[in-house]
């Protein structure tokens, strides 16, 4: 029998390695209870298995238990967060008739606490006879709720508790009073900041304010809460000879948390060059520069932390530390230093799914997003006997991202089938991205069907702003006003993004009136205020409309300082309409909150040159030119079978190029004859720089990947190919789609009899018979 009970226990109990461990302890096999108490106490902090085992041990040779074996038990179980031991040392102590123990109860409430089951170390706790319920308890079951997120509950439980002893302060100490305070961090937003704030007044009134802990936890809680402020007087408060390396990682990753990698990078220089105290910074204090220096996005200073952790902290690097290396992998990618980025990922032998993620995000997010797409096949394929390698809800949101930048229609078929097989298609944050996927791929349609699979109850006001900001992107401005019609009534507050997207809907479709009232209908409905992004929207949708003067006073009026974006609008609207007294105006604004505005200087350049101001065009293609400033170079995506291919104007590089341009030619020819297509710029003027601009135009990235679609359909026209006759073709466009190409994209799609399908960087472009879905309105 004893065996058959080794055998079982040992299941649940035992690691891979478990043989090593009955040999460990063999030489104890007839101890009396006391040593194996002393032996399970010994090890349940430090090697929780081995305690275990240790136990099951103890069992197998029919050693009885007693109420001192099983705290510390259970601090094993706390130590290893796994529920099922824990259940089984409950039914232990139910057997034994052990629960009521003051001691064993206590310790139980810890663990189901720890194992992240509040609920259980609730019942635990109201289950205790009175007699046996203490401050210990109490404390206990404080921390499970805090530890868990159940922030009402906790101050709910610390308020009975100080009622139990018949005095306002029973129970009250560093441990009870540090649970709040992490209860509040875990929680944040300004409800937990209330809390939080009545806690430290607490701590200060039961005199306490001296507790480093105490006071390492409360920064963290004001940093958590949004209060960087609270939280540097916090840490200034704590005595300069009471800090300690912890009080400086709190505050250096608070920083970073709100937003302000510098300050939180200024903090770690004083941290290690205090003028009366100099602090040795550890591993904690490595990964919060790390992810200061990866929000920061600067390689110079990206490289300077590398150098120094290599220098100063090179055991972390030898060691092969898979979370210090996933977060230098992300540090460097987000720097722009991908090759970096990719080679130390390549070295880390023992690669996790987050340091798959870390890596896979980077491509994502810098300019290789095809790069991320061929990493997570690597990673699907990828065997490693150590580590089980699985994509998570965070890998493929970054997957998903990537095949949304490239249009890549199979790509985005093939993961939205791996997420419905794994499961994660049932994450919101899955579901939402998805929908943004699939209508940047052009898919509107299938963007809808995931929207409406999505369970009304789990629904989120990310999954409504997505669907809006779908239909906003295809010009469906009537759609989306009905959408957040249907949100507000189902009772979902939206949010920023939300308007954002609703505003962006209602300038593209010239709703001007609706979208007005939409914008001022943010504070006074839901006491939002509009933010430089919001009234950006606003300036973009008066501005497209022809209402100029209007849209320059809203600049000229609202309560925040115009950047760069809103005056780039209204430039932009002055470019279309022709208005360029304002134009002049405009410019002056944008050369000085920076002169080194490429987008901007070229949209000057086009502007004037509409209005056949030739100067002004060579002054400001000259300055460009001495500055050294370089615009930003357009690239087109084309998806054809398996691979998506990119152009850039002029390119050459393609092994196909010869066919290309010779069909670009005949497009020319045939547009000329079928349309008598004339160019909108003017090509009779004598200036070399303006020839090329026209040379340019006639070779931009969107022509060359059309004629490369039209080239693949006449190579594989007699076969059943991806681009068969029925199939638009679809290309994505980093940049916004030039007035030349816009109108030359039209009166191909008339000449060729296809659909042509062009996403530029402000929306989708549906051309058909010589028309385009935006009215040529965008």
């Amino acid at each position: 029998m004893v065996k058959i009970i080794f055998n079982f226990l040992k299941t649940y109990f035992l690691p891979i390695k478990y043989a090593k461990s009955i040999k460990t302890i063999s030489f104890v096999s007839h101890r009396d209870t006391f040593h194996w108490n002393s032996l399970i106490a010994k090890n349940a902090t430090q090697n929780p298995q081995t305690a275990l085992t240790f136990f099951i041990r103890m069992q197998a040779h029919a050693v009885p238990s007693n109420n001192f074996t099983f705290p510390a038990l259970l601090k094993a179980c706390a130590s290893l967060r796994r529920l099922l031991p824990t259940l089984q040392v409950h039914a232990h102590l139910t057997r034994l008739g052990l629960a009521a123990d003051r001691f064993s109860a206590s310790a139980l409430v810890d663990a189901y606490g720890k194992c992240g089951h509040a609920n259980y170390a609730a019942q635990v706790f109201d289950e205790m006879p009175e007699c046996s319920v203490d401050a210990v308890s109490w404390t206990a079951l404080i921390s499970a709720y805090s530890s868990n997120g159940c922030v009402d509950e906790a101050f709910k439980a610390f308020g009975r508790m100080r009622g139990w002893g018949g005095s306002e302060c029973y129970g009250v100490d560093v441990v009870s009073l540090g649970a709040l305070v992490s209860a509040c961090a875990v929680g944040g937003g300004s409800d937990c900041l209330s809390c939080g704030s009545a806690v430290h007044g607490l701590v200060v009134k039961y005199g306490f304010g001296v507790s480093t802990h105490l006071g390492n936890s409360m920064v963290h809680m004001y940093a958590a809460c949004k209060d960087v402020g609270g939280a540097w007087r916090v840490f200034d408060g704590i005595p300069t000879e009471q800090r300690n390396v912890v009080s400086w990682n709190s505050l250096i990753s608070g920083f970073t948390l709100n937003g302000d990698p510098g300050r939180a990078l200024r903090t770690f220089e004083d941290m290690v060059s205090g003028e009366t105290m100099a602090f040795e910074p550890n591993r904690v204090t490595v990964l919060c520069l790390l992810k200061s220096c990866a929000e920061l996005g600067c390689l110079e200073t990206s490289s300077w932390v590398h150098e120094y952790i290599r220098s100063q902290h090179s055991p972390l690097l030898v060691a092969k530390d898979v979370v210090v290396l996933t977060a230098l992998i992300d540090m460097h990618a987000r720097s722009g230093n991908l090759a970096l980025a990719r080679e130390i990922f390549d070295r880390v032998e023992a690669k996790n799914v987050v340091c798959w993620s870390a890596m896979i995000s980077g491509y994502e997010q810098g300019p290789c997003p095809e790069e991320a797409l061929r990493l997570f096949r690597e990673m699907l394929v990828e065997r490693d006997m150590e580590v089980e390698v699985k994509p998570n809800a965070v890998t493929l949101v970054s997957v998903i991202a990537a095949c949304s930048r490239l249009g890549a229609s199979r790509p985005a078929i093939m993961i939205h089938k791996y997420a419905v097989v794994t499961g994660l298609d049932q994450d919101v944050r899955i579901a939402s991205a998805l929908i943004d996927m699939y209508a940047k791929c052009g898919h509107i349609v299938h963007a809808r069907q995931v929207f409406g699979e999505i369970n009304e109850s789990t629904r989120t006001v990310v999954s409504w702003s997505s669907i809006i900001g779908a239909e906003s992107i295809h010009g469906e401005g009537i759609r989306a006003l009905e959408l957040f019609s249907g949100m507000q009534t189902s009772g979902y507050e939206p949010n920023e993004i939300t308007y954002i997207s609703l505003l962006s809907a209602c300038s593209h479709a010239g709703l001007v009136e609706e979208g007005k009232s939409y914008f001022y209908s943010m504070e006074k409905g839901y006491g939002m205020s509009p933010t430089a992004k919001h009234y950006a929207c606003l300036v973009d949708l008066l501005g497209r409309a022809g209402h100029l003067d209007e849209a320059y006073n809203v600049i000229l009026n609202m309560p925040i300082e115009a950047d760069l974006a809103l005056w780039g609008s209204l430039l932009a609207a002055c470019h279309l309409h022709g208005n360029y007294k304002l134009g002049e105006i405009v410019e002056k604004k944008l050369l000085i909150l920076d002169s080194n505005s490429v987008g901007h200087r070229v949209l000057l350049a086009n502007m004037y040159e509409d209005a056949e101001r030739w100067d002004d065009v060579v002054r400001m293609r000259v300055g460009l030119r001495r500055s050294g400033l370089r615009k930003i170079p357009g690239q087109s995506f084309i998806e054809v079978g398996n691979e998506v291919y990119s152009f850039v104007a002029e390119d050459r590089s393609h092994p196909e190029s010869e066919m290309i341009y010779k069909e670009l030619d005949c497009l020319d020819e045939r547009v000329r004859k079928a349309a008598k297509y004339l160019t909108e710029t003017n090509s009779n003027v004598e200036d070399r720089d303006i020839a090329g601009l026209i040379l340019r135009c006639k070779y931009h990235s969107e022509r060359l990947a059309i004629a490369f679609g039209l080239v693949m359909i006449d190579k594989h026209s007699s076969s059943r190919c991806s681009l068969r006759t029925a199939t638009p073709i679809l290309i994505t466009k980093n940049l916004r789609v030039c007035r030349d190409c816009h109108t030359y994209t039209k009166l191909v799609s008339k000449v060729v009899g296809r659909q042509l399908i062009v996403r530029d960087a402000r929306r989708f472009h549906h051309f058909q018979g010589g028309f385009c879905s935006c009215g040529d309105y965008w």
